[in-house]
Parts: C-alpha cells; structure tokens; sequence
C-alpha cells in the first residue's frame, strides 16, 4: 500500500485531519451554549427587574450570574452614578433595573392597636406609671405604660403604649 492509500485510508478512520474538524465542531457548539447563557435574563430565567417587590411576598429577588451560578451583590459604579449588580468570581455585572436592594422598615404605624387597649387600663396598679409622659390631650403629666407586641409577617416592632391617668386618652411612643 502507497502512502497516498494510506492517508486516504487513515483519514476515513479519523486519525489526521477528521479529529481537528470534530473539535472545532464541539468547541463551535460550546461556543454557541455560552453565548446562549449571556443572553439569558438571568439563571432563574426570571423576567422581572431585582429592585421589584411585586408579586414575591414583598419580598426582593436573589440575582445570580449566568456564567458560574453565584449569587450577585450590589456595586455602585461610582462613575456613571448607576447601581449594579456583581459576581465576585467572574467579572460579570448587570445594571439594577430598580432603585431599592433592601428595605428597613424602622417603624410602622400602631395606631390600628389603640382601639383595643381598654380605657380602664389606667387603674392598673400592676402597669409602671411615669410622671414624665405629657398628655396632649388635658396636659396631665401621669400616665401608665406598657409594651405592645404589633408584629406582622413583614417585621417585629415593639410599640410603647401610654394611657393617661387623667382622661384615659391613648398614645403610642
């Protein structure tokens, strides 16, 4: 057998050029996964911008990158004045669609809570009293005090209750 019946028998069996195509073809297809995952939304194939609270129980939505799976944190990009979110093992970031990345909700309001407190709660000799509470109602300095629990799912917030000693009107401080 010649060396040309050689080659030509060799390469129908994939031994010199047929393995460089078959690599190019894998590293094409590769290619082509990758850059279908860049276009991707995000790994959750989510839609919706992270800043939203719409439709999650009020809750903000987790971001993860489309590269490596990690989750994405907030980055300012001080330059363009413009809020991101980063993956701290790649170097891919996303502008935030929304201005808010967490909410903290410091005080609510408790005035819903009031109307369940009993006017007599004021003759209580149990409940610690303060001579210091102005009631803005008669100008009576006395008043008794108590601690309310106004949790909800969102938060749990303690509210301090005072009751006049004078005319039994309600305040929350």
């Amino acid at each position: 057998m010649d060396a040309q019946a050689l080659e030509n028998n060799a390469g129908g069996l994939g031994l010199f050029g047929d393995d460089d195509e078959e690599e190019n073809e894998h590293q094409q297809i590769q290619q082509q996964q990758y850059e279908d995952d860049l276009d991707a939304d995000d790994i959750l194939g989510l839609d919706d911008d992270a800043g939203a609270m719409e439709n999650h129980g009020g809750s903000l939505l987790m971001r993860f990158c489309p590269h490596d799976s990690s989750m994405l944190y907030p980055k300012e990009n001080r330059a363009e004045r413009k809020l991101l979110y980063a993956c701290r093992l790649c170097r891919y970031t996303e502008l935030a669609q929304g201005p808010l990345i967490y909410q903290n909700i410091l005080k609510k309001e408790v005035g819903n809570v009031l109307h369940t407190v009993p006017s007599a709660v004021s003759d209580d000799p149990t409940l610690p009293r303060s001579q210091n509470a102005h009631c803005e109602k008669c100008g009576h300095n006395e008043a008794v005090f108590f601690q309310s629990d106004t949790s909800d799912v969102r938060n749990d917030t303690l509210a301090l209750i005072f009751v006049c000693c004078n005319c039994d009107h309600k305040w929350v401080a």
